[in-house]
């Protein structure tokens, strides 16, 4: 069990989402470990520029490798709380015609670098939802 705190971040469908939480982890956290949450192990740690992708819609990331393997051998204990994201994906996106959808971030407390991390995701997403708005310019409908 995870325990914590669960936020419902908006976002728009045709953005990577993966992706910007791996880049926003990548700043905090450069010695993060990512995992897809249908596997056991082993841990994918980070190396090179390219980012992980996630075989399905779950994935966890710990900040470290050290956080990882406490979080497998101890769970939710106080002392490594904000060492970990569960990242849940929209079930479906559209890739073509953006719409907003839903991430859920999971996380075990949102002060120190946990918090920031999840703030700098929350507001790229948040952004992303207020130009959604913008990418439609309604055209009159005129009879032919």
């Amino acid at each position: 069990m995870i325990g914590g705190t669960d936020l419902i971040c908006p976002v728009r469908s045709d953005i990577p989402i993966s992706d910007v939480i791996f880049r926003v982890v990548r700043r905090h956290w450069p010695r993060y470990v990512f995992q897809n949450a249908d596997e056991s192990g082993p841990f994918t740690p980070h190396a090179g520029p390219w980012l992980p992708r996630p075989s399905g819609r779950e994935f966890f990331v710990y900040r470290d490798e050290e956080s990882a393997r406490s979080w497998e051998e101890h769970g939710a204990i106080p002392e490594i709380l904000g060492t970990m994201l569960y990242v849940i994906l929209p079930a479906e996106r559209s890739l073509l015609v953006p719409v907003a959808t839903s991430v859920t971030l999971v996380c075990g407390e949102l002060t120190g670098e946990t918090g920031e991390v999840v703030q700098e995701i929350q507001g790229t997403f948040r952004d992303s939802i207020e130009s959604l708005s913008s990418c439609f310019v309604p055209f009159p409908l005129e009879a032919a």
